[in-house]
């Protein structure tokens, strides 16, 4: 199972998208010492009026200092509902070869628009993640889940997002039908809406799902994230090694923006 952190990316939701240089700095320090696989740094939009912070549009640049930096697999991540193919020339081609996978976030009823888009990206040499929302509605979908039989070849990754909270006997129900639907790999994004990260990522590893989510301290939209320390601890327990002078350190660096932003439930 590789585990993917999302914290610049998810946790921009409360910050605009705007981290200062020596965070990000100790961030990916310490990202290069911890068993995590994958950093998912922001989103690449098209310009608009609208103020987003570098990690809003993750421009080149950027993407050059963290790609020397540091040693794990990156990601970026397109909003599927503002991204058309004909978009992915400014968008990603001048960053082939500097991030390893695009994620697409996805709305269910947009599933057929989002296959072509993810076909375009994968012509373009980029594994491909679908990070497909709304989770516990997608029986309401009508034939989306029969759809995920079109994946196979085309995305490297299905994550499960639960965008409004599920419980674990909703993780294993819906793992299963997933994991008949395709041979994609599997991941799970976990939300805390209901303080269930934890238990529901957890769940999600014993059906034996291939990745898994998380953000320091939780840091993330609205009720925020499964907090990667407790994954980490937990995983540790296991058999997994952590070192957490590291990441007592680099919860410390986020400590100062929870003070002021205050995510998770309330």
């Amino acid at each position: 199972m590789k585990l993917l952190d999302c914290t610049l990316r998810d946790g921009g939701y409360y910050t605009n998208w705007d981290f200062d240089d020596t965070v990000v700095d100790s961030y990916i320090q310490a990202m290069n010492a911890l068993p995590i696989d994958y950093l998912e740094l922001g989103y690449r939009n098209m310009p608009s009026k609208e103020y987003l912070g570098k990690f809003g549009y993750t421009p080149v640049s950027v993407l050059k200092k963290i790609r020397q930096q540091c040693t794990k697999k990156l990601d970026v991540m397109l909003n599927e509902k503002s991204t058309r193919p004909e978009h992915l020339p400014e968008l990603l081609g001048p960053i082939v070869g500097l991030v390893d996978m695009i994620r697409i976030a996805i709305d269910p009823k947009n599933f057929d628009r989002a296959l072509v888009l993810a076909q375009a990206v994968k012509r373009m040499g980029f594994e491909v993640g679908f990070n497909t929302m709304y989770m516990s509605k997608w029986h309401d979908y009508k034939g989306f889940l029969d759809k995920l039989t079109q994946l196979d070849g085309v995305a490297d990754l299905f994550c499960m997002v639960d965008s409004f909270g599920v419980a674990p006997k909703d993780i294993k129900d819906i793992y299963a039908i997933v994991k008949s639907k395709t041979t994609c790999p599997i991941g799970f994004h976990g939300h805390n809406n209901l303080q269930m990260g934890l238990i529901n990522t957890l769940t999600a590893i014993e059906c034996g799902i291939d990745y898994a989510d998380a953000t320091i301290l939780g840091m993330g939209r609205g009720a925020g994230n499964l907090n990667m320390e407790l994954l980490l601890t937990c995983l540790a327990k296991g058999g997994l090694e952590v070192d957490f002078n590291v990441l007592g350190e680099v919860v410390e660096t986020f400590k100062t923006l929870y003070e002021e932003h205050r995510w998770g439930t309330n």
